[in-house]
């Protein structure tokens, strides 16, 4: 039995692939604003992105936040997202070696402010891709980073 949920576990990691995210809080919130409502804005990448990547960060953040963080759209607040990194890595370099070749990962920093234009807070928000089934996709590391940064603005702005 121990043996056929070791297999079922590795056959699990093999088919999500194995993304994660870390956050990383560049200036910290300061000031204790508070808002039921946020706005999501795209500002200048510092790398080239494909037009598939940066909408479905965007459509993934907007989830995070609206459907599953409570906050609703409109002016409350604004967050400012940029890639400053990605590198998609070898899928098929995962897909033939694993977790051990191909990995790819990106950078994005998030700026939030308030209605005035302030500067409130700002996070770097990190994802890899390092396997999973025929190679893994790079969108499970935008799932990952998506939830991070929706995370960070529930925890510290959401009314």
């Amino acid at each position: 039995m121990k043996i056929l949920n070791i297999a079922a576990a590795g056959l699990l990691l093999t088919i999500v692939g194995c993304a994660s995210a870390t956050t990383t809080v560049l200036e910290p919130t300061s000031a204790s604003v508070k808002s039921s409502t946020i706005a999501i804005n795209h500002g200048d990448d510092t790398v080239p992105v494909e037009e598939e990547y940066g909408a479905y960060f965007r459509t993934k953040l907007g989830e995070e936040l609206y459907n599953e963080g409570g906050f609703a759209e409109g002016d409350g607040l604004t967050l400012r997202y940029r890639f400053l990194q990605l590198d998609q890595g070898s899928r098929a370099a995962r897909y033939m070696l694993g977790p051990i070749a191909g990995k790819g990962s990106m950078t994005i920093e998030i700026v939030f402010f308030d209605p005035e234009g302030m500067e409130l807070s700002k996070i770097h928000t990190g994802g890899e891709i390092s396997g999973g089934l025929f190679g893994g996709s790079f969108k499970s590391a935008l799932d990952k980073a998506a939830k991070e940064a929706a995370e960070y603005a529930i925890n510290n702005f959401l009314q």
